[in-house]
């Protein structure tokens, strides 16, 4: 089996800085920032420092940040403590399955999305009879599909608004309004473990855990990943401008060739409306898992849309909602130091794998 060298993956590399970064943190050890010693009020201040970065380049106030530990919790923070036990939680059915999961615990509102994956807002424009709760998904992590959703968020004034950021992570702006937003480190190349909660309404946000006291989280992230979550955010948002036009160009490059080349495949999502370095391919006539498995013996590691993991063979939901082909799925995610010699060698190999599989 040739040993992987070239990562497709949505598990990308932890940026540089935040790599140098963590492992000068854990050479040094921290204190407990809570505690009075001398080293924890070093530490308090160092927390301090790395919110407010991190608050400055997300545009936030610091004071609105909570930082938690298990980021898939997040999802459930930012749009349970919106939510009123009378309240109709609205959704689109492409969202990620931690949200689908709230809404299928409450009374919900699942909202279609077109062949190039946007939102149909159409039957929820009705006026309501109970007070809303909108949970908006910002950019598909699995297509790369970003949402009108400054358009959306205008439709629906009287609904209170819970952003979904965490695929999106600094390549789009907030939106004029909104309640909550919740965004992931790893999405700017920042270390797993680290989510982040924006609270712009204290008064409409209610911790939805039972809890004693004031805390709104449990505040269980350790020093070491908010400083290098900072950090990758920081470097990321210098890098960002010319990496999201490099990238853009190397995504073209990689549909072109691949729906010039192979017949019979669907990619999902329109580029122009996508986040530039996610793409989504289906093949009619070819086994997802036999393609992946193919391309990981050739030496690439790529994800599949068509199963949440490894242990989960179910067809990707978003792809089924989208009506594009939810078999013989890949999805590519380009990388800082992805290149297009490396992307076009991919394609050579797609192209090929592809073509001996179909024709057993």
């Amino acid at each position: 089996m040739a040993q992987i060298t070239r990562n497709f993956t949505s598990e990308g590399p932890l940026h540089l800085a935040a790599r140098e970064a963590l492992e000068s943190a854990f050479d040094q050890g921290w204190a407990d920032p809570r505690k009075l010693s001398h080293q924890s009020a070093k530490a308090r201040v160092l927390k301090n420092e790395a919110i407010e970065s991190i608050a400055s380049n997300l545009h936030i106030s610091a004071e609105k940040l909570e930082f938690i530990g298990e980021a898939r919790l997040g999802h459930y923070y930012s749009i349970a403590g919106l939510l009123r036990p009378q309240d109709l939680l609205l959704h689109s059915v492409v969202d990620k399955s931690e949200i689908l999961a709230l809404a299928r615990s409450r009374a919900s509102m699942g909202l279609p999305v077109s062949l190039d994956g946007q939102i149909d807002i159409s039957p929820a424009l009705a006026p309501p009879s109970v007070d809303r709760v909108f949970a908006v998904q910002i950019a598909n992590g699995e297509t790369g599909v970003i949402q009108n959703y400054t358009e959306i968020i205008r439709e629906f004034p009287e609904a209170r608004i819970a952003c979904d950021f965490s695929s999106a992570g600094i390549a789009l702006p907030l939106p004029e309004r909104w309640d909550s937003a919740f965004f992931d480190s790893k999405s700017w190349q920042g270390p797993e473990g680290v989510g982040i909660l924006a609270i712009n309404s204290a008064h409409k946000w209610i911790n939805p855990l039972p809890h004693i006291g004031p805390a709104r989280v449990p505040g269980s992230v350790s020093l070491p990943l908010i400083m290098a979550s900072a950090i990758a955010l920081e470097a990321k948002k210098k890098e960002f401008d010319g990496q999201a036009i490099r990238l853009r160009e190397i995504s073209k490059y990689l549909r072109k060739e691949i729906s010039s080349t192979i017949a019979h495949c669907d990619i999902a999502g329109n580029l122009e409306s996508s986040l530039p370095h996610i793409n989504s391919l289906s093949f009619l006539y070819v086994e997802g898992e036999e393609l992946l498995r193919q391309l990981d013996n050739a030496g690439y590691a790529l994800d599949s849309g068509s199963a949440c993991s490894a242990d989960d063979l179910a067809p990707s939901h978003v792809l089924a909602a989208m009506g594009v082909l939810t078999h013989g799925n890949i999805r590519i995610t380009l990388h800082a130091s992805s290149t297009q010699d490396e992307v076009r060698d991919l394609v050579q190999e797609i192209r090929r794998v592809v073509e001996g599989i179909r024709s057993r």
